[in-house]
């Protein structure tokens, strides 16, 4: 009977003394990553809010090949959920809170033999020069016996927060990477009156031109109280690939002819109702010339059709990256003229 008193005692000892231990110790951790990822907020923040991206890019799936998730009806925003269950612990993760496109802010909940551990998750997206700075943080404060496993967090949390930054990082480049060209065969364009600025330049300088020339019309039908009545559009008057040259005009369509004051360079002008080959393409204009080049290779194959020389060939942005973030999804209208 002595013995076992004195092993309840020993007992009763171990657990004060772990006690007094335990209170010693911060069980609050707080672990992040950061990575710059080459794209605009926007598209960083609209990806991240939708959890059915994730599958794209987690890195437990790369550890774990037994992992099934479970999907509610909305993943995106405010609400939004996904569970899983796997042969190395289930869990949940819920959206509580955002603030596009600056931030999102999540809970997620492990079942461990201990019971549910609960960590705040968050995502910080700030734009830079070169595209967004985005942090990955996870915290939180463990429970009062297992406080002494909030020290090895940071070996824990940290490299996986790294991994997936940068699995995101490439998953989002492939998606903005996609591109299409499709022939939409020859059109009638109604044609009609704009306002419009001509400018010359290098073609590798165009881009940039466009975006200065767009403004200086916008301003002066701003200022004027003049409204579009659609998407700008450019005109090529002249174009030199072999000495990077051209000449153009950035317009803007119209509902009437406008007469516009005499110190300013911007005119304006018409263009006949005519028949064209249109040419879309949907994706980053970096993918402009692939663009033209089949435009003007599916005009030489027209067996009914050949170019008209006397007018000129214009392109429609339909939209922008002003209201467009994520470039996959920008469209550009290319017509040629044919008779």
């Amino acid at each position: 009977m002595k013995f076992l008193k004195y092993l309840i005692l020993l007992i009763l000892i171990l657990l004060v003394v772990a006690s007094v231990y335990l209170a010693t110790l911060n069980g609050a951790y707080d672990v992040s990553r950061s990575r710059t990822i080459k794209a605009d907020p926007v598209v960083v923040f609209n990806d991240l809010n939708d959890y059915r991206n994730w599958a794209d890019w987690g890195p437990w799936y790369e550890t774990d090949s037994t992992i099934v998730v479970n999907y509610a009806e909305n993943t995106v925003g405010e609400g939004a959920w996904y569970s899983w269950i796997s042969t190395e612990g289930d869990g949940e993760m819920r959206t509580l809170k955002t603030m596009p496109p600056d931030r999102i802010e999540a809970e997620i909940i492990y079942k461990t033999p201990f019971g549910e551990m609960r960590s705040d998750v968050y995502w910080i997206i700030k734009p830079v020069d070169s595209g967004t700075d985005l942090t990955w943080g996870i915290k939180g404060e463990m429970p009062f016996i297992t406080r002494f496993m909030a020290s090895s967090m940071e070996e824990q949390m940290g490299p996986m927060e790294e991994r997936g930054l940068e699995l995101f990082d490439a998953n989002l480049m492939r998606k903005l990477q996609v591109y299409s060209i499709e022939n939409k065969g020859v059109v009638d364009f109604s044609g009609g009156f704009y306002l419009y600025l001509t400018s010359s330049s290098r073609i590798s300088t165009m881009n940039s031109k466009f975006g200065e020339m767009m403004k200086s019309i916008e301003l002066y039908m701003e200022s004027n109280s003049i409204s579009t009545l659609g998407s700008p559009f450019t005109i090529y008057h002249k174009f030199d690939p072999e000495n990077d040259t051209a000449m153009f005009s950035v317009c803007y369509p119209v509902k009437e002819r406008i007469l516009t004051d005499k110190g300013t360079d911007i005119l304006t002008g018409f263009t006949d109702r005519g028949i064209y080959l249109k040419t879309v393409l949907k994706g980053s204009y970096d993918y402009s010339n692939e663009a033209w080049e089949q435009a003007m290779s599916n005009t030489d194959r027209l067996s009914e059709f050949t170019t008209d020389t006397e007018r000129e060939p214009f392109q429609i942005f339909v939209n922008n990256p002003s209201n467009t973030p994520n470039p996959a999804n920008l469209l550009t209208e290319i017509y040629i003229p044919v008779h």
